[in-house]
């Protein structure tokens, strides 16, 4: 993730001594793409005035460390959908990863590990990219592993005129919070009504379907918090599908995942994936493409893994 990270608070039992001692390799992990990352949020902390058009990729609920049959290779679906970004044209300017980037545990040494491996991958890419934890990489420990191996639960910058703000609304269950909540409200009064503002965020900031979870508790005191802004625009994950809705002043986005689709809301009283077919094993997975034009509308693109000719099936 391109943003500095943070320390961990004393509330967290992990330490910096416990982290070094699951191994050297790891830490080797995490000081390799230290310095592109520094460097890449150092830039986007430049306003550069006016808008300019650019694009970038939204990535989630990837699930990297998951086994099972609902995807029998989640890093070679991850490594696909990278290796079709890496070939679009124009090259996007970074991504958004909108959580769950890990299959959720209970082991902080098995969490660690599947946290390093998704960076070790992201920094391969050489695409810089901004990520926001989902429950499974954070609910177990309040985000303390996340935020060492990552970087911030929440923060802010500015890419090309336009302000992103990344929020956390899963490490202590789904909502905000009274202080991340005040802390938005200190990023928005210093801004224009005209400034377009792109969130990301995991869970949905407005109610898709509370009895799955798929809901933020206190997203309608962040969406009161936006409204006087005119062109605002959420990209979220968790719900494993393409979802768009509009709320007051606001476009909501939910992301294809590269993991598992998860069926619509509505009737079913259980939530849980199919298993992955052997003929067609890529349907419902995939990536956004978006879009921002000079005058800061967004338009998006879902692109499906499915749509491209694939030489072999998951094994």
């Amino acid at each position: 993730m391109s943003q500095p990270t943070s320390s961990i608070t004393k509330e967290s039992a992990l330490t910096r001594r416990g982290f070094l001692a699951l191994g050297g390799a790891a830490v080797g992990m995490v000081a390799s793409g230290s310095m592109f990352h520094l460097a890449a949020y150092a830039q986007s902390l430049k306003t550069s005035g006016p808008i300019a058009p650019f694009r970038f990729v939204q990535l989630t609920d990837i699930h990297l460390g998951y086994v099972g049959d609902a995807n029998r290779s989640v890093m070679a679906t991850l490594n696909m959908a990278l290796g079709q970004i890496a070939s679009l044209t124009p090259r996007p300017d970074f991504l958004l990863v909108t959580g769950d980037l890990t299959q959720g545990t209970a082991s902080d040494y098995d969490r660690k590990r599947r946290l390093l491996l998704f960076k070790q991958v992201l920094d391969a890419s050489k695409i810089p990219y901004y990520t926001v934890p989902g429950e499974h990489d954070a609910l177990m420990d309040r985000g303390a592993l996340y935020q060492m191996v990552l970087g911030d639960l929440h923060y802010g910058f500015i890419h090309k005129g336009v302000q992103f703000l990344g929020l956390d609304n899963v490490s202590r269950g789904f909502f905000l919070g009274r202080e991340q909540l005040k802390w938005v409200k200190g990023q928005l009064d210093t801004m224009s009504p005209e400034t377009p503002l792109i969130l990301f965020c995991h869970a949905p900031l407005y109610n898709v379907f509370a009895p799955w979870n798929w809901y933020t508790f206190d997203g309608a005191a962040l969406r009161a918090l936006v409204v006087r802004f005119h062109r605002v625009t959420v990209f979220y994950g968790h719900v494993h599908q393409v979802i768009s809705h509009r709320t007051e002043t606001i476009t909501h986005w939910a992301g294809l995942p590269t993991a598992w689709p998860l069926p619509e809301p509505g009737e079913l009283v259980k939530l849980q994936p199919w298993p992955q077919g052997a003929t067609h094993p890529y349907l419902g997975l995939g990536y956004r493409v978006v879009d921002v034009s000079a005058v800061g509308d967004v338009h998006v693109k879902n692109s499906l893994l499915s749509e491209v000719n694939h030489g072999t099936a998951l094994g």
